[in-house]
């Protein structure tokens, strides 16, 4: 069966604060396309993982979430829970990134994988646990079947940053949303995750999500990137587009903050300007027009295909 895309529609998410609500995604619209990876990039507190959770509903109580996510002809944001939780992990897996919150420390990794994979019925549990040490024997475990008689307390903090990418893989869902997948882990390691993901993606033909600040690992393994910034979705083409012709100032600032491209920090805040009504940027945005201080820009559509969020291209 065809894999379907991850629509979004005017997307929005707030939590309720002493000070009022806040608002980590604002009417974000897009479409995840089947048979691709897709990069998420911007700053801490830009929306990229509450995004991400949200087409899930792994998000706590306390957040708002209005709009729509289709899962192909299925709403997520409004199916049953019952059905909902058949999708996660078989249809939609997550790599999350915080491990630590996502590993049971009382459980074996054994059964943490093992039970992943059984639940959804794709195998026995014998070859469930020959799945899941070939799986970590992916990621760079040399000796799997040690790993699996050990619990996560045991482990360092890239090695369970390893096994949550091995549970999110399991059971070889269509689509993987992968959180910051190489968050806490040196170079050599996130040269192995990111072979991993990418022979996933070859032999399985997983569509994923991949939400970064690893920007080297977006421009790598994705097929086009989406920018978000204060929960605004801003640009979106291909990889190679956003990272060698980033259109939008803010993107440009991210790429130039890199060490490779110069470490050119984006400017603060211009304190002048933090009172206004229009696009979320422009208090930091070198080239700011008098326009963009009252007036939110929409989507413009670029020649190659790609969309900015910018008066500079209207």
């Amino acid at each position: 069966m065809a894999v379907p895309n991850i629509e979004i529609r005017n997307l929005s998410v707030c939590f309720e604060t002493a000070q009022g609500p806040a608002c980590a995604v604002n009417g974000l619209s897009t479409t995840f396309r089947a048979g691709r990876i897709s990069g998420v990039i911007g700053e801490s507190g830009s929306g990229k993982s509450v995004m991400g959770m949200s087409l899930l509903r792994l998000l706590p109580n306390t957040a708002k979430v209005t709009g729509e996510c289709f899962f192909g002809a299925q709403e997520l944001l409004t199916l049953p829970l019952r059905e909902l939780r058949k999708l996660r992990g078989a249809s939609i897996g997550l790599i999350p990134q915080n491990p630590n919150a996502s590993l049971d420390p009382v459980m074996k990794i054994k059964k943490q994988i093992t039970e992943a994979i059984t639940t959804h019925g794709r195998l026995g549990k014998r070859a469930a646990e020959a799945e899941a040490a070939e799986l970590l024997r992916q990621f760079g475990f040399d000796q799997p079947q040690s790993i699996l008689g050990q619990y996560s307390f045991q482990m360092s903090g890239g090695m369970n940053q390893r096994l949550v990418s091995a549970l999110g893989l399991a059971c070889r869902p269509g689509w993987v949303i992968a959180d910051e997948p190489t968050k806490g882990l040196d170079a050599v390691l996130r040269n192995q995750v990111y072979t991993v993901l990418r022979q996933i993606y070859t032999q399985h033909h997983s569509s994923m999500i991949v939400i970064t600040h690893d920007l080297h690992l977006a421009r790598q393994l994705c097929d086009d990137i989406r920018v978000l910034y204060m929960g605004q979705l801003i640009e979106q083409d291909t990889a190679g587009e956003v990272m060698e012709r980033p259109r939008h100032p803010y993107t440009a600032g991210l790429i130039h903050s890199l060490p490779s491209r110069g470490m050119t920090p984006i400017p603060a805040p211009d304190p002048a300007r933090l009172s206004h009504r229009g696009c979320p940027f422009y208090p930091r945005c070198s080239k700011a027009m008098e326009r963009c201080g009252r007036e939110a820009p929409g989507d413009f559509e670029l020649p190659d295909g790609g969309k900015v969020r910018c008066f500079l291209y209207a």
